[in-house]
Parts: C-alpha cells; sequence; structure tokens
C-alpha cells in the first residue's frame, strides 16, 4: 500500500468513526437505559426466586427471555410479571407436590405455566 491511500483510508475511517460518534449518544443512551432496566429487573425476579427456592426447599437457575418481551411496554414491571409464575411453584410446594426443577426461564408470550423436565417456564402476560 502507498503512503497516500495508507493516509486516505486513516482520514476515511477516521470520518466514519466521527459520525458514529456523533450518531451514538442517543442510541447509547437508550440501550444504557434498557441495560439498566434489564439488570433491575433480574435483579428484582432473583430475589423472588430466592425466597421460592427457601419455601420449596430447592435450587434453581433464573432466566429471563428478554426477545420474547421485545413488544411489551417500556413502562412494564416485568418482574413482577415473571413473579407469577414463581407464585405457581410456591402453590405446588404449599399443596406437598413440589415440582423438580432446575431452571426457571420467564417468557413474555402470555402462554402461562408449564413444566417439563427439569425447566419450568412462565410465559407472562402484561394485560
Amino acid at each position: 500500500m502507498t503512503h497516500a491511500k495508507g493516509i486516505f483510508r486513516i482520514r476515511a475511517l477516521a470520518a466514519a468513526g466521527a459520525l458514529l460518534c456523533a450518531a451514538s449518544p442517543v442510541f447509547a443512551a437508550q440501550s444504557l437505559r434498557e441495560m439498566r432496566a434489564q439488570e433491575s429487573d433480574e435483579a428484582a425476579l432473583e430475589r423472588e426466586a430466592a425466597f421460592t427456592e427457601q419455601l420449596c426447599g430447592m435450587s434453581f437457575d433464573v432466566t429471563i427471555d428478554w426477545r420474547s418481551f421485545a413488544g411489551w411496554p417500556q413502562d412494564a414491571d416485568i418482574a413482577r410479571a415473571c413473579d407469577r409464575g414463581l407464585s405457581e411453584i410456591e402453590k405446588s410446594c404449599r399443596a406437598g407436590n413440589a415440582p423438580r426443577i432446575t431452571r426457571f426461564v420467564c417468557t413474555g408470550d402470555g402462554s402461562g405455566a408449564n413444566h417439563s423436565g427439569g425447566t419450568f417456564s412462565y410465559g407472562a402476560s402484561h394485560n
């Protein structure tokens, strides 16, 4: 590569980077806000799951399928909606027939509770 081509590439990359930086604060702020909201919901659901685990005498992983919540309102309380699935597990435990669970997955598809193998999935609804 010649010196002139190298300088041209560096300038082109610098210009592209400047455009990206000029446009990114809006996107970065939104992404950061969404990431913080997701972290908050995950932490809240983990706390609720800890209660369920203690009540039922079991331990399981907790996951929120964020892609399935894409159409939900921005201000929706996803952790609270997912907690309804944990309540289903707690009811079973209180009735003396605790399900064997190794994983709890919350989705935003409104499908309700489903237990298959060691996975308990709960399709939350925002209505």
